[in-house]
Formats: C-alpha cells, structure tokens, sequence
C-alpha cells in the first residue's frame, strides 16, 4: 500500500502540474474527475430505484418509504451537475476556452461499453467470494 500512496502522490502532483501549463486542460481534468465520480454513486442509486424497486432488501438503516424518492433527487441531482460541469468556461468559445470534459468523458463511454459488449461480457464473472453462505 505504501507503494500505491506514493504513486497516486506522484500522479495527482502531476496532474496539477498542467494547471502552470493550462488552464483549461487542469479545469478539463477536474470536471472529468468530479462527474466520473458522481456517475459512480449515482449508477448504483439509479439501479437501486429502477431494477431493484421491488427486489432490494433494505439493511437495518434505510430511509423507509422516503427512499426511493432521495433517490430519485440525487440521480437528478447527478444528471445536473454532469451538464453543468461538461458547460464551457467562458464565453466567447474558442479552442482555448473549450471545456473537453463531454468529449473526454463521451469517449471514454464509448470505448469502455464497446468493450463490455464485444469482450468482457463473456469473460468477466465478477469478483470471487471469500463469505461462507452458512
């Protein structure tokens, strides 16, 4: 682990470097960050109020009959802030004042579900327990 930490230092330094370089591109970075990690939470809460609505099992904290409408807000919410954040800086839009965030992020969706659907799907079974189920 201590290998890793040093390592995930050594590249958020890195990256903050590029905010000497450009501006644009560290803003560009900073909002794929934020909305990669925004659609992360929001991809299980999306499932949880669609898929699982009649399935899930809730655990011994929930929010009772008021969950499925938070999470209903905070996938909105999520949908939100996703174009808020893909939204161009200044105006007016030039090549310097583009924000590359819905191109980056766009294309990064492409290439990992053109992957998933002629690749990993058939391969991929998950990760492997190590729970008993006795």
């Amino acid at each position: 682990p201590v290998n890793a930490v040093w390592l995930s230092v050594f590249i958020s330094f890195c990256m903050a470097l590029t905010s000497l370089g450009s501006l644009v591109a560290f803003q560009a970075m900073v909002s794929i960050a934020t909305i990669g990690l925004y659609i992360a939470y929001s991809m299980p809460i999306f499932l949880r109020v669609t898929l699982a609505r009649k399935s899930f099992v809730p655990g011994p904290f929930n929010l009772g009959r008021y969950g499925i409408l938070v999470g209903w807000v905070s996938v909105l919410w999520v949908a939100t802030i996703t174009v808020l954040f893909s939204l161009p800086v200044a105006y007016p839009i030039t090549k310097d004042t583009l924000n590359y965030t819905p191109v980056a992020v766009g294309g990064l969706l492409v290439v990992t579900v053109s992957w998933w659907a002629l690749s990993a799907r058939y391969w991929f079974k998950g990760p492997i327990t190590n729970l008993d189920t006795q």
